[in-house]
C-alpha cells in the first residue's frame, strides 16, 4: 500500500496494527550516457513497492534528493543537497510522522554515496533504520568486477531487467577511474570532474539481463529480511 493513495482516516486505521513506514530514498544524478538520472530512484521504489506487498507495510512518497559526489555535479541534470539539508529534512519528515503514531522508519537507498548514507544514518530520531540495497556479495554473479559501482555492470544488469526500456544499450562504454585516485571523489576530497569519464564506474558493457535477474533476487531476499527484522525490534 502507498501511503499517498490513502486518506487521513484509513492511514490512521493502518496505525492501529502497524506501525512501519517504508520511505524510498531517491536522487537526482547522472547515470552515464546510457541509464538515467532517477536510476538510483526507480530501484528503491520498486525494492520498496516489493517488500511492501510481502509485508503490508506502508510505502511514504519517495524522496528524489540526496548526496551526491562533487565530481557528477558538472553532468547536465544532475543535482545535490547538503549533509545537512538531507538529515535535517528528513528528521522532520519523521517528526510529523512520528506524531501521528508511526514508530519505524525504514529508509531504503540505492544511491551508495557515504556521505549521503551517513546523513540518513545520523538523523536523530528513535526508530529510524537505513539500507543500501546494494550492500550485497555479489562477486560470484559479476563477471569484470567484485561489487557494484556506478553505472557498472551491476547496476546496468539491474536495470535491464527491471527497466530495459530506459536503458541506451548503443551509449555504453566503459571507464574505470584508479581505486585510489577514486576514493578522492568518492568521499568528496576531490571536487574536481574526472577526466575523460562518460560518468560511469566499471564495466557496463559486460552487463546482461541475467546478472540483473540475480542481483535483485538477492537484493529482494536481503531486504525483506532486513525490514522483518526491523519491525521485530
Amino acid at each position: 500500500m502507498y501511503l499517498n493513495d490513502l486518506t487521513w482516516e484509513e492511514v490512521r486505521d493502518y496505525l492501529t496494527g502497524k506501525d512501519g513506514l517504508i520511505i524510498p530514498m531517491g536522487i537526482c544524478e547522472q547515470h552515464s550516457r546510457h541509464l538515467p538520472l532517477a536510476t538510483d530512484t526507480l530501484m528503491a521504489e520498486y525494492m520498496a513497492g516489493y517488500v511492501a506487498g510481502a509485508t503490508g507495510v506502508l510505502v511514504a512518497p519517495t524522496f528524489h534528493y540526496g548526496v551526491g559526489t562533487p565530481c557528477d555535479r558538472f553532468f547536465a541534470g544532475t543535482t545535490s543537497i547538503s549533509y545537512d539539508d538531507l538529515r535535517n529534512t528528513v528528521s522532520s519528515l519523521i517528526s510529523v510522522w512520528a506524531g501521528q503514531g508511526f514508530k519505524k522508519f525504514l529508509l531504503m537507498s540505492a544511491h551508495g554515496d557515504p556521505i549521503h548514507l551517513q546523513a540518513l544514518r545520523d538523523i536523530e530520531h528513535e526508530g529510524v533504520y537505513v539500507l543500501e540495497l546494494f550492500a550485497l556479495d555479489v562477486k560470484d554473479i559479476l563477471e569484470k568486477q567484485t561489487h557494484v559501482k556506478h553505472a557498472d555492470e551491476g547496476e546496468t544488469s539491474v536495470m535491464m531487467y527491471l527497466f530495459p526500456e530506459r536503458v541506451r544499450t548503443n551509449r555504453i562504454e566503459d571507464f574505470e577511474t584508479p581505486e585510489e585516485v577514486f576514493k578522492e571523489s568518492l568521499f568528496h576530497e576531490n571536487t574536481d570532474p574526472i577526466t575523460g569519464s562518460p560518468g560511469c564506474e566499471g564495466y557496463p558493457s559486460y552487463a546482461t539481463k541475467e546478472k540483473g535477474r540475480r542481483i535483485v533476487e538477492l537484493m529482494k531476499e536481503n531486504a525483506l529480511e532486513w525490514v522483518r527484522g526491523c519491525l521485530a525490534e
